[in-house]
């Protein structure tokens, strides 16, 4: 099937297995949103944010407090590899803590 990865939704992932969640602490220093390497069949991370809103890019630049797309303290989602291997975050103000769950598809 050519469009069988095309994923919509959280239902249609399951977590990575062997391995296990991680946090990113991120403050006023800009910082890969993956930091250390993914497993070889992630397909998908899920994350949380808590603590801070933060902004982030994902085209190679390097966002600041003041630009880059936003993320509310609070919210959460489910991007893909290549995205979040790409993105760069840094906290408005103060510090946050992303939680990153690896996933791979059903």
């Amino acid at each position: 099937m050519s469009n069988a990865k095309v994923v919509n939704g959280p239902m249609q992932v399951i977590a990575q297995s062997g391995t296990t969640h991680r946090n990113l602490t991120v403050s006023s220093t800009a910082a890969n949103f993956i930091g250390a390497a993914l497993a070889a069949n992630t397909s998908h991370v899920y994350w949380t944010l808590a603590g801070a809103d933060m902004r982030f890019t994902i085209d190679g630049t390097t966002p600041t407090t003041s630009d880059g797309h936003i993320i509310k303290d609070g919210n959460s989602g489910i991007w893909s590899r290549t995205w979040a291997e790409s993105t760069k975050v840094i906290a408005v103000s103060g510090s946050g803590v992303f939680t990153i769950s690896e996933l791979n598809y059903l």
